[in-house]
C-alpha cells in the first residue's frame, strides 16, 4: 500500500494561473453591478422628476401663483381663437368665417375608479365656446370647472377610459355637466388635448 500513498500526492506548481480567472470573474461581476445600480439610479431620478410633479398638486402651486399674478397666467388657461367649423351665414366670397374661441384646461390628474391609486390619468381639454363672455365665465369659474373634470373622469374604471365609446360618453357627460354648472349651451365643442393612462 505504499506505493499507492504516492501515487495520490500531487504537487500543484501552478496556484498563479487559477486565480487570474477568478479576478478577471470578480471584474466583470463588479462592473456589471455597477452599471446595473447605475440604471436604477437613474430609472430612480428620472421617476423624481418626471412623475412624481404629474402625480403631485402641482395645479394648487399654478393655482397660488395664478393669484398673486391675477390672470396674467397664459399657461394655465389660454382663450385663443380658432376658425370655427360652421359656415359663415352669408355665402358672399372674400367674406370670413367668424372666428370661434377655446378655452384650454390642461393637466387634469386623476385616479381612476378601482384602481386603488395604482394607476392616474393626466388629461387635458379645449372647449370650443361661441361667446367671449362664456370664456369670461370659464376664466372666473375655472376651479368649479376644474372640479366638474375631476368628478367625472375618477368615477370612470381604466376599461371605460379606454374605450372609444366611453370616452365619447364622458365627453358629451362633460360637456351637460359644464353647460349646467355655467348656465349655457354656448359649448360648442369639447376636444381632449391631451390624454396619457399609466
Amino acid at each position: 500500500m505504499a506505493p499507492d500513498d504516492e501515487k495520490t500526492t500531487v504537487q500543484k506548481t501552478e496556484d498563479t494561473p487559477k486565480d487570474k480567472p477568478t479576478k478577471k470573474g470578480l471584474n466583470k461581476l463588479i462592473l456589471f453591478g455597477g452599471i446595473g445600480v447605475g440604471v436604477i439610479l437613474i430609472g430612480v431620478v428620472l421617476a423624481l422628476f418626471v412623475l412624481k410633479p404629474m402625480m403631485s398638486g402641482s395645479d394648487s402651486g399654478e393655482k397660488a401663483a395664478q393669484v398673486g399674478q391675477g390672470k396674467s397666467n397664459a399657461d394655465a388657461h389660454q382663450a385663443k381663437p380658432e376658425p370655427k367649423k360652421k359656415p359663415a351665414k352669408s355665402g358672399g366670397h372674400g367674406e370670413a368665417a367668424p372666428a370661434a374661441l377655446v378655452y384650454a384646461i390642461k393637466d387634469i390628474v386623476v385616479n381612476p375608479a378601482g384602481t386603488g391609486g395604482t394607476r392616474f390619468l393626466s388629461v387635458s381639454f379645449g372647449f370650443e365656446l361661441d361667446s367671449p363672455e362664456l370664456t369670461a365665465a370659464f376664466e372666473e369659474r375655472e376651479l368649479a370647472v376644474r372640479d366638474a373634470l375631476i368628478t367625472i373622469l375618477s368615477s370612470k374604471t381604466v376599461a371605460q377610459l379606454t374605450d372609444a365609446k366611453e370616452k365619447e360618453i364622458a365627453r358629451y357627460q362633460i360637456k351637460k355637466r359644464l353647460e349646467q354648472l355655467l348656465s349655457t349651451n354656448e359649448i360648442t365643442g369639447v376636444y381632449y388635448t391631451d390624454f396619457v393612462l399609466q
